[in-house]
């Protein structure tokens, strides 16, 4: 009798554990399957407004209420996020003394709109954002520290001071580890001005593989953020050339909340990097022992 509990013990628990084997197969294959499924346009498809750091004039895009793609400048997204009415619906020619803007205020008109740009306001903080920044003749592959060290350029301009944000060209600054993130300033005889500005992002360690397939499609490959608009600020910024005279250059400023390394041309996904936003001093150097 002794015997046959044990056997059928034995049976029963050996069940189990298959069970439980079983289970955890399935749970693996199923997070693989939707790490396969992930692309740039999933990534990007619950984004409501795009930014390109290329595009001087019209740098933010997105879809209004009727359905109609808007583009915004940098300066008509910071006046939307200091809620200031006259600035965004652009009516400086209109009211351009502070005796008409005074009278302005007191009218239902301007009220509503005061009302129109909260709700505007609203959408933009809450909704996530994204941009690509382009990876095309950027740096190889540093085999020795087994990561990517990539330059984003901006104009001179557009550094942007306020702390723990790293300015992306077009006035857009978003916030990054600075362990991931360092400020250059280079000296040079091409540029007129004496000197170029850029931001250097080193990615966490990237598998030798992986970056084959980014160092062999670099010209396809961008680093895509994705973020939340916060707020603005206004710098007032020397002009270049022309000694004593200042400009205000208006920012947009960001959280970053993911970063992926993506290819723009065939919607891979190459690296996700966004555990880097956690962290706040770089990966040592892998212990792994290398194939023979």
């Amino acid at each position: 009798m002794t015997v046959l509990f044990f056997i059928a013990y034995n049976y029963v628990y050996n069940i189990a554990i298959m069970k439980n084997i079983l289970v955890l197969l399935i749970s693996i294959f199923f997070a693989n399957y939707a790490y396969s499924q992930t692309t740039l346009k999933s990534l990007t498809k619950d984004c409501f407004i795009s930014f390109s750091p290329d595009n001087r004039l019209e740098e933010f895009k997105f879809i209004n209420e009727y359905g109609e793609w808007v583009e915004c400048s940098t300066a008509n997204m910071a006046a939307l996020l200091r809620k200031d009415v006259i600035a965004y619906y652009g009516l400086e020619d209109k009211y351009d003394t502070p005796l008409k803007i005074s009278a302005y205020k007191k009218t239902d008109d301007y009220q509503d709109m005061v009302e129109r740009i909260g709700e505007e306001y609203y959408v933009m903080t809450q909704k996530k954002s994204y941009m690509l920044y382009s990876l095309a003749h950027n740096n190889p592959y540093d085999m020795a520290k087994h990561c990517f060290n990539f330059k984003i350029n901006f104009d001179n301009i557009a550094k942007c001071s306020t702390p723990n944000y790293f300015s992306f060209g077009g006035g857009l600054a978003l916030t990054f580890p600075s362990a991931y993130m360092t400020y250059k300033k280079v000296a040079t005889d091409e540029n007129s001005y004496g000197y170029w500005q850029f931001n250097i992002l080193r990615t966490p360690i990237i598998p030798e593989e992986t970056a084959l397939k980014i160092e062999e499609n670099l010209n396809n490959s961008s680093i895509l953020f994705i973020f939340k608009i916060q707020k603005s600020s206004i710098e007032n910024k020397p002009i270049l050339g022309v000694s004593g005279y200042t400009m205000e250059v208006p920012f947009v400023l960001g959280k970053t909340i993911g970063v992926y390394i993506v290819n723009t041309a065939t919607d891979e996904v190459y690296a996700d990097i966004s555990n880097i936003l956690s962290q706040s001093t770089p990966n040592k150097k892998p212990t792994t022992q290398r194939r023979r």
